[in-house]
């Protein structure tokens, strides 16, 4: 990826939150969601302002996860909050508005780490079984990625859906790797 030779950053605020969070993404343009860690509540909407809430008509699993065990992405176009759930080895699809959600459990999915979404699509970097599994919002799997490494652990995708970002790590290094998306 690059940046064109003229961005740049500047801090505008600084925000304490009241848990630990351990994954952010954008909600809509004046708020975030976050993941946390040791709190019941695995995912919290905090807004610019600092404001921090539940997400109206979400139910969590009544478990308390520590850092790396509870990951979670928005897809804004579906309205879909997914997290994965590291020791129950699944991922869940939470529906923001009707409060629903759908687990998915399959032998593909172990030890599932890093999440993101694009395109409709969910990917999930698997530290069981090595690969990046890519899914649909509704829980469909749709392909399991061999991405090289033991342990892919971060994974990003360009919105079109036209690039994956792997990182992970493996006896003692780290490696990022950078993969095109074709679709048949």
């Amino acid at each position: 990826m690059s940046v064109n030779g003229k961005s740049s950053i500047t801090l505008m605020k600084t925000l304490q939150t009241s848990t630990e969070v351990y994954s952010i993404c954008p909600y809509d343009v004046n708020r975030f969601i976050v993941g946390t860690e040791g709190d019941q509540r695995h995912a919290r909407m905090i807004g610019l302002n600092g404001q921090e809430s539940d997400i109206p008509s979400l139910t969590f699993p009544d478990k308390t996860y520590d850092a790396g065990y509870c990951h979670c992405t928005y897809l804004p176009s579906d309205g879909v909050l997914a997290v994965t759930y590291y020791d129950d080895h699944t991922v869940q699809l939470y529906q923001i508005g009707p409060g629903t959600s759908r687990t998915v459990k399959d032998g593909r999915i172990q030890r599932p780490a890093g999440i993101c979404g694009a395109q409709g699509r969910v990917f999930v970097a698997c530290l069981g079984t090595g690969t990046v599994v890519e899914m649909t919002v509704q829980g469909e799997i749709v392909k399991c990625h061999d991405v090289g490494m033991v342990w892919p652990y971060t994974i990003s995708v360009t919105q079109d859906g036209g690039h994956m970002v792997v990182a992970g790590e493996g006896w003692g290094n780290s490696t990022i790797k950078l993969f095109k998306m074709e679709y048949a």
